[in-house]
C-alpha cells in the first residue's frame, strides 16, 4: 500500500456507519466491507470497549466473542455535542471517542496508519453542529490528518458531489433523491443553474412522507408522494436511498419512477461515495472549478473591516463568501486610532448590497491614539451567525493588557 495514497469517504450515520474507497483503476467510489463474515456495506455507529483495558472495537465488535465488552451507546448524539462521556470512571471528550470509532472502523477497512496513509479523507453526516466541527477536527488531529487532507459536509453536499462525479447526461436535468429511513422518506431535488459563472447548483429538501407498513398501501403511498413531488418538472435521474425501500412492495411506483425515460438507481452508499467524491475533488482532482454548490451550510456575505493599510485607506477582506460556515474563519491583529467601536462591512454575494455592522468596545482603556492593540476572531455559529471575539492585546510594556475580552454575535438581522 503506498504511503498517502487512499482517497476516502466515512459515513457518519445515525445508527449505522459506512467507508468508501476510491479506485484509480476503475475511477469509481467503492464500498468497504469492514464486517468479518457479511457483504454488508453498513456497520452500527457503536463503539465497544474492553472493561478495566485501553482497548477498543468497533465496526465488527458486536460480532466477537467476548460477551463482557461495555458498549458505548448513542455515539451519534455523544459526538453532536460537548459534554464530555463517563466511561468506568473516566471522562472522555467526544472528539477522542470519535478519533476512536474512526481508527478502530478504519483499521477493520485496513487502514492501519491513518496520517500516513490516506491523502484526503471525507466524513460526512446527516447535519453540522459546531459542536461535530470541534470534535470531528480533534479527531482527525488526534489520527494524526492535517486539516488539508481531512473534510467534512452534511448529506446534501455529499449528494451533490455524487451527482456532478456521475456523467453529464444523468444530471442533464433535474435530479431527485428519495431518501428513506424505514417508514419515512423524503424528497430531495439537485438542480443547476448554467445561466451563471460559475454554474449554481442547489438541493432543495421537498416533501416528507411516513409510509404505511402493508405492502399495497406502502406502495400507493410512495406513489403519491413521487407525483407530488416531480409534479411537472422533468428529472434525468432519481436515486433511492437507505433502508425502507424494497421492490417487492414498489411495483406502481416503480412504473412511476421509470416514466419518460427517467434514469433510476437504488442503494445505501450514495453519501458515502459523495463524501470520497469530495476528498477526491479537493485533495487531487479539481474538476468541479466551474460550479458553485448553493448549500444551506454556504456563507452568503463577504464580511470585512475599512482601515489604514500601510498609511493609505484600503479594504481589508476577512471572510470570503461561498464558504462553508465551518471553514468561515478569521484571525488578526489591529491597532486602534481615535476609536472605542469596530465597524464591519458586511456585502451580500449575491446583490452585492452592503451595510456596516458597529461592535463597541465599553471598558476599552483609555490610552493614547494608536496605542491599543486588539486580537479579533470571527468564527461562524450557522451560516447566518458570525461570533465576533475582541482582546485588549495592549501596546508593550507601556500599555499592558488589560485582560478585557468582548463578545459578540453578528446575525442575519444585522446585516
Amino acid at each position: 500500500m503506498e504511503l498517502k495514497n487512499l482517497i476516502l469517504g466515512f459515513d457518519f450515520g445515525e445508527k449505522e456507519s459506512q467507508i468508501c474507497c476510491y479506485s484509480r483503476v476503475e475511477k469509481d467510489a467503492l464500498s468497504v466491507q469492514v464486517r468479518k463474515g457479511s457483504i454488508d456495506e453498513e456497520f452500527p455507529t457503536t463503539l465497544f470497549k474492553k472493561p478495566g483495558e485501553d482497548r477498543w472495537y468497533a465496526a465488527d465488535g458486536e460480532k466477537r466473542e467476548d460477551t463482557e465488552l461495555l458498549e458505548v451507546e448513542h455515539l451519534y448524539e455523544i459526538c453532536m455535542n460537548d459534554r464530555p462521556c463517563m466511561i468506568e470512571h473516566t471522562a472522555y471528550a467526544p472528539g477522542e471517542l470519535l478519533a476512536v470509532f474512526l481508527k478502530t472502523s478504519l483499521q477493520a477497512a485496513g487502514v492501519i496508519e491513518p496520517g500516513l496513509q490516506i491523502a484526503g479523507i471525507t466524513v460526512t453526516t446527516p447535519k453540522l453542529t459546531r459542536a461535530f466541527v470541534k470534535n470531528l477536527r480533534h479527531a482527525y488531529e488526534l489520527l494524526g490528518i492535517p486539516r488539508g487532507r481531512a473534510y467534512l459536509q452534511e448529506y446534501t453536499e455529499s449528494f451533490y458531489y455524487h451527482t456532478l462525479y456521475q456523467k453529464a447526461e444523468l444530471w442533464s436535468r433535474s435530479v431527485g433523491m428519495f431518501r428513506f429511513e424505514e417508514n419515512d422518506v423524503t424528497f430531495y431535488s439537485l438542480s443547476v443553474n448554467r445561466r451563471t459563472k460559475p454554474a449554481t447548483v442547489s438541493v432543495r429538501e421537498g416533501k416528507h412522507m411516513k409510509l404505511h407498513e402493508m405492502a399495497a398501501d406502502r406502495d400507493k403511498d410512495f406513489a403519491r408522494l413521487i407525483s407530488e413531488s416531480f409534479e411537472n418538472e422533468i428529472y434525468s435521474s432519481v436515486y433511492l436511498v437507505g433502508n425502507g425501500f424494497d421492490r417487492s412492495w414498489a411495483g406502481n411506483s416503480l412504473k412511476l419512477l421509470c416514466r419518460n425515460q427517467r434514469h433510476v438507481f437504488g442503494g445505501n452508499n450514495l453519501f458515502a461515495k459523495g463524501a470520497c467524491f469530495t476528498a477526491r475533488e479537493k485533495a487531487e482532482e479539481r474538476s468541479l472549478k466551474g460550479y458553485l454548490f448553493l448549500g444551506s451550510d454556504l456563507v452568503r456575505h463577504n464580511v470585512g473591516m475599512e482601515m489604514v493599510i500601510s498609511g493609505s485607506p484600503a479594504y481589508y477582506p476577512m471572510i470570503q463568501a461561498g464558504v462553508n460556515w465551518y471553514e468561515a474563519e478569521k484571525e488578526c491583529e489591529l491597532i486602534l486610532d481615535d476609536t472605542e467601536e469596530l465597524v464591519f462591512v458586511v456585502s451580500d454575494m449575491e446583490s452585492g448590497k452592503k451595510n456596516r455592522y458597529t461592535m463597541r468596545l465599553p471598558g476599552l482603556p483609555c490610552r493614547p491614539s494608536r496605542t491599543t492593540r486588539l486580537g479579533l476572531k470571527l468564527e461562524y455559529d450557522s451560516p447566518k451567525n458570525c461570533r465576533i471575539t475582541v482582546e485588549d492585546l495592549g501596546f508593550g510594556e507601556m500599555f499592558p493588557k488589560s485582560g478585557k475580552i468582548w463578545h459578540e454575535t453578528m446575525g442575519e438581522a444585522s446585516k
